[in-house]
């Protein structure tokens, strides 16, 4: 029996494990409630996914049943656009028959009947755009249309140590941010007599064009085909086939070429335009896939190692355009033009996510070169503070998109009249005056080629690191 000593140190040792027990026996019952919580919880979560799951079948089901509804739709729209583009087409050259004739053709006209082909050859044009309206909007619901696999065969894309010419897509799918003024002087800018640069303009807007050559030389070049449309809408894609429809801007923009494109305006057809050789050659793809690829001509040409440029720089329209997408495939990187502001923000996040799946089912080799800040508004020298903060929340933002280091360019481009003036003397005699002649202009963009050379050159090195240790990781190249 304890004495009263041991039941004193007892009674004391309970006292102080009181507390603890206490506590343990609290812990105890709130980890129970807490899993009986989270059991409840989880429980819940199982629910939530298999009704979404229920709801994902569905919505695969509702998709397939929409999409073999939408291929029904357009194999009947197929048919019924070669009936109408038959009819056109005779139309048309009934028409032309009828108002060429020879002096000497003295077969009396029925009354009216040349006024009678031209509204029936009017009416068949119209039902051909109806038509082909419908198989783009058809395109345009299936979001995937660029990023069928080709069925035919496919020019390669040729490493870049296999040829001269650095191919830059100066792109953003937001119109209003510069694009054109950034192509024309950074190529300026670029270009030397050992690496001279073309740009092209795959624009509708064509306003490189107009920013390069003067009204009446466009003309003329519209006339004699030496156009980017009739590139793309010839039986072969060679590189002579482009580079012999570049006119040389020397003296005015030394070691510089372009090719521009143009519209009826013009003085040509209105099938002679961009915008329809564009939508012409997408459609008969679409609706014949034995046709060669329109998404690979510009490609063929620009990866030719014969291309003695050494930059070539593509003027991309701000939509997923036949000739834009010419562009992704051809092109080594995307230059990325913004207006630091938040639309643009979200606008080439957009873009980033586009160009994730093109890179990942039809130009796998594209990299992003960078984002340009462009018509940035200054003051002493650094951006304004909306700017700024435009331009922090754009790094942020392209970090969570891209699966890659995309520097946001240091040599940003300010707001300035310059660029304002420069477009709009060209008419007056010719001569091109790019902003970047300007003193207080061209440093900047001689510092963003600087920026933008070391960022092809990481490019570059980072490649040929890949390449080396392909041999020695064998396992990861089935990756």
């Amino acid at each position: 029996m304890p004495t009263g000593d041991s039941l004193d140190l007892i009674l004391r040792a309970l006292g102080y494990a009181a507390p603890v027990v206490g506590g343990l026996a609290v812990w105890s019952v709130t980890k129970y409630v807490r899993l009986l919580h989270v059991e409840k919880e989880t429980e819940q979560v199982r629910k939530d996914r298999d009704a979404l799951s229920a709801q994902l079948a569905e919505a695969r089901q509702q998709h397939e049943t929409t999409r073999l509804a939408l291929t029904d739709r357009l194999d009947r729209l197929r048919a019924l656009y070669y009936e109408a583009r038959d009819k056109f087409y005779r139309l048309r050259r009934a028409y032309f028959e009828l108002r060429n004739r020879p002096p000497e053709d003295s077969t009396p006209l029925a009354p009216d009947r040349a006024a009678a082909l031209e509204a029936d050859r009017d009416e068949a044009r119209r039902e051909v755009e109806r038509l082909q309206q419908q198989i783009e909007e058809i395109a345009r619901f299936d979001g995937r249309l660029w990023l069928r696999p080709p069925t035919g065969p496919v020019p390669p894309f040729r490493p870049r140590a296999d040829r001269k010419a650095v191919v830059i897509s100066v792109l953003n799918l937001k119109g209003g941010v510069g694009k054109t003024t950034l192509t024309a002087n950074l190529a300026a800018t670029l270009a030397t007599a050992d690496r001279q640069a073309l740009v092209v303009d795959l624009d509708y807007q064509r306003s490189l064009s107009m920013l390069l050559v003067g009204n009446r030389e466009r003309i003329l070049l519209h006339r004699g085909g030496l156009t980017v449309q009739r590139f793309l809408a010839g039986a072969a894609h060679r590189v002579s086939d482009l580079t012999g429809k570049a006119k040389d801007l020397a003296p005015d923009v030394p070691h510089c070429a372009v090719v521009t494109n143009s519209d009826a305006r013009a003085g040509g057809q209105p099938a002679d335009s961009l915008e329809e050789t564009e939508n012409r050659l997408m459609v008969e793809w679409l609706l014949d896939r034995t046709r060669p690829d329109p998404r690979f001509f510009l490609r063929e040409a620009v990866h030719d190692p014969g291309l003695d440029y050494g930059y070539v720089l593509l003027d991309c329209p701000p939509r997923l355009t036949t000739a834009c997408v010419n562009a992704l495939a051809a092109s080594d990187f995307v230059l990325i033009p913004v207006v630091p502001d938040p639309v643009s923000t979200r606008a080439a996040e957009n873009l980033l996510r586009t160009l994730q799946r093109f890179r990942a089912e039809l130009c796998p080799e594209v990299a992003v070169l960078g984002v340009v800040p462009n018509m940035v508004r200054l003051h002493n020298g650094e951006p304004t503070r909306d700017h700024a903060d435009a331009l922090t929340e754009l790094k942020a933002a392209v970090l969570e998109v891209w699966d890659e280091p995309i520097p946001i360019l240091e040599s940003c481009i300010k707001h300035d009249s310059a660029f304002g003036r420069a477009a709009a003397h060209i008419d007056t005699d010719g001569k091109v005056r790019l902003a970047v002649a300007d003193p207080k202009v061209g440093p900047a963009f001689r510092a963003l080629a600087t920026e933008l050379e070391r960022e092809i050159r990481r490019h570059a090195s980072r490649r040929a690191a890949a390449v080396l240790a392909g041999p020695r990781a064998p396992a990861r190249s089935g990756r």
